[in-house]
């Protein structure tokens, strides 16, 4: 009986603590801007979503994306998106820099799943430079996946295709300024 009551008290004890929450912080939002377009980062812009970009960007991620407007800096030719996306059960802040000739750059600067962080190496992300959008909204090219971040890569994907949207939104005047 003593051990029954004693397993009960540190049941109940383990379930006031918190849940234990993962999240790695790779870059932060300034490092990334400042990789992008060096020591003077353009001030940031907002792009409405409505309409027919709304629409793209609805259909790109599979899911409605929760805000009405996104925040981004760009230049005369390059654009920085920094984007939340679930992966499983948790969103992973993805950064992706779009120039002419398409991304120019994609880093994962938070990930909180407890599982698929390899999305974060180089090798992985350097698949996507380059890549530009197909008439459909998909990307130019493939991404090899990763054994058990298979969710990870799909919303990394996802982040990558709306980057793309949203620079073509922004190359054809679609922005306003906050």
């Amino acid at each position: 009986m003593p051990r029954v009551i004693a397993l009960l008290l540190m049941l109940g004890l383990a379930a006031t603590l918190p849940a234990y929450e993962v999240q790695i912080r790779h870059l932060s939002q300034p490092d990334f801007l400042q990789q992008v377009f060096g020591s003077a980062s353009p001030q940031p812009a907002l792009l409405p979503l409505r309409g027919e970009l709304r629409e793209r960007v609805t259909k790109v991620l599979g899911h409605p994306y929760r805000g009405l407007r996104l925040r981004y800096w760009h230049t005369d030719t390059t654009s920085a998106w920094i984007i939340d996306e679930k992966s499983k059960d948790m969103p992973m802040t993805v950064g992706v820099a779009v120039g002419p000739k398409g991304i120019v750059d994609l880093e994962i600067l938070v990930y909180r799943e407890p599982r698929g962080g390899e999305v974060h190496e180089a090798f992985f992300r350097r698949q996507y430079r380059g890549m530009t959008l197909n008439d459909d909204d998909t990307l130019s090219g493939d991404v090899d996946g990763i054994t058990g971040a298979t969710l990870s890569v799909d919303a990394t994907n996802r982040v990558a295709a709306m980057a793309l949207v949203l620079h073509q939104a922004v190359m054809e005047g679609a922005s306003s300024t906050p």
